[in-house]
């Protein structure tokens, strides 16, 4: 098992018992990954990617704990130190660690975004966020316009919550059974009539 792995399986028994957190930072992590690997990211910004996505809110449960709140901002204090704690106990080299606590001190800043992984980052949350908070698509929509800056982050957006309408034309029938006598034709396969 490598190192990410291990990573993700410490942040399930971290959050045993809470499948609603646990189902979060899965479906941020994949969101993530899809959209650093669309965008070309090299493998050591992947990497970082990767690990931020996973631990990214480890913040809630200390808020939780501590204050008996997990808005964004006791996220942001409270999580860098907890992700610390775990990225070494694996042994995650400290260039990881300091970036990963970066990421996951500034997931809910949205002013001055500071590299693709903090930009992807920040899209894969929305895009989870968005799905999960029931949002309404006109303030996705606002949202989505000042937030996403990646084309696959983009194209996720759109085809999650705004695809379009499938559109016939008017000569749709025509067009399709065109197309279905010119394959006959390439195949070489002849219908008597």
């Amino acid at each position: 098992m490598n190192r990410i792995d291990r990573l993700y399986m410490e942040m399930i028994h971290y959050y045993q018992g809470d499948p609603k957190h646990i189902q979060h930072f899965v479906k941020v992590h994949d969101l993530s990954r899809l959209i650093g690997q669309s965008e070309g990211l090299d493998e050591d910004t992947m990497y970082v990617l990767e690990a931020a996505a996973l631990v990214h809110d480890i913040g809630i449960k200390v808020g939780m704990e501590k204050y008996g709140r997990s808005d964004g901002k006791t996220q942001e204090a409270e999580g860098p130190a907890a992700a610390r704690e775990m990225l070494t106990a694996l042994g995650f080299q400290e260039r990881v660690i300091r970036r990963v606590e970066y990421l996951v001190g500034h997931h809910h800043t949205y002013k001055d975004i500071d590299g693709l992984d903090y930009q992807i980052l920040v899209e894969a949350d929305f895009l989870v966020n968005y799905f999960e908070d029931g949002l309404d698509k006109e303030h996705i929509k606002k949202s989505a316009e000042k937030i996403f800056k990646t084309e696959t982050g983009k194209k996720i957006v759109k085809d999650m919550f705004f695809p379009e309408i499938f559109q016939k034309s008017e000569t749709w029938a025509q067009e399709a059974l065109q197309d279905l006598e010119d394959f006959i034709e390439e195949q070489g396969i002849y219908i008597r009539q």
